[in-house]
């Protein structure tokens, strides 16, 4: 396995997904079992991308931990950082799809062993190689852990390293929000391209939207804003450049693993130093693929699909703008 470009770090749970369409979490009688949590779901997009990818978290000493380790190897992520605690156990969440809205989400095991996450679990010569360090903002809500990612972040950084955040601001894994934002904002201090939807940017902003956000994250030394603005589409902001990208109009499924999979798709992009208007639509690609399936890390597609995503769009848009033909 090649050394990995990127690394994730953050969540890595099993997701039980309710089987049954529109049926709430009370009446859902068959669920499916996938890889989970937000990081998680990111490095098996990159993965299937083509991208060389690795994982950094903790999972249980028990079958779910078992289960996860297995399922990540086989899809292409180095799950040589993925370590096992004896004493917490794997993280469970289940979700019941009501599709086109959020859907319903309940964690189980908390704490669970992803709190558990130290800096003595990284290997730092294995990350000082890796060109992106993709974190989740969830991995903060543990003393622990949240002392290994600002030493991921700080010593990538010092290694000449990009560090992208993706917010994944989960209220419930913290007491307040006050507390968190101090953390969110150590954080932010060490990132280069910040990832949030629009309820996130509202967290990490102190209620600021759009500009005036990216604004406010400049003054914590953050270089660029990614806004996901859901079937708005994008927003790119930067000192220097604003951009925008409409989302693609798809059935809508799932929109639980929308944000990991546009992470996953942008990352994917930049890695072969596309420009940012085409890393942002490549994106988009991968985002609106993931919401129109079941699942989250299922949902993510290969580069083929990608491809052929968008050269169906493009046709669509040719036959549009010239119309109907005699």
């Amino acid at each position: 396995m090649a050394s990995p470009l990127v690394y994730t770090l953050g969540r890595l749970i099993v997701d039980l997904y309710g089987m049954e369409i529109g049926v709430d979490l009370t009446r859902v009688e068959r669920f499916a079992k996938y890889v989970g949590g937000s990081a998680a779901n990111t490095a098996v997009g990159l993965a299937r991308l083509g991208v060389a990818t690795g994982m950094i978290a903790r999972v249980g000493h028990d079958p779910f931990g078992r289960y996860l380790l297995a399922a990540l190897t086989n899809e292409g992520v180095d799950t040589s950082m993925v370590s096992m605690d004896s004493e917490l156990p794997t993280g469970l969440a289940f979700a019941a799809l009501r599709p086109p809205s959020d859907s319903e989400v309940v964690f189980y095991g908390t704490p669970n062993a992803n709190s558990s996450l130290s800096a003595r679990h990284l290997d730092w010569q294995a990350l000082h190689r890796a060109r992106f360090l993709v974190v989740g903002g969830s991995a903060l809500a543990s003393p622990s852990s949240s002392r290994a990612v600002l030493a991921a972040l700080d010593r990538h950084r010092q290694a000449g390293g990009t560090n992208i955040f993706d917010v994944d601001w989960r209220p419930v894994f913290w007491s307040d929000q006050a507390s968190a934002r101090e953390v969110y904002m150590r954080a932010l201090t060490l990132t280069d391209m910040v990832l949030s939807n629009e309820p996130e940017l509202t967290f990490i902003a102190e209620g600021r939207n759009g500009l005036a956000a990216a604004e406010h994250l400049y003054g914590w030394g953050v270089g660029a804003l990614v806004a996901k603005r859901g079937n708005a589409g994008v927003d790119y902001y930067s000192p220097g450049q604003r951009l925008s990208c409409p989302a693609f109009a798809v059935p809508v499924l799932n929109t639980l693993g929308a944000g990991d999979g546009f992470a996953a798709g942008l990352v994917a992009a930049l890695s072969e130093d596309a420009p940012m208007s085409q890393a942002l639509r490549y994106a988009c690609a991968v985002a609106a693929i993931v919401v129109s399936r079941h699942g989250c890390s299922a949902a993510m597609p290969s580069q083929a699909e990608v491809s052929r995503f968008l050269a169906d769009q493009s046709t669509m848009q040719s036959i549009q703008q010239g119309g109907e033909a005699p």
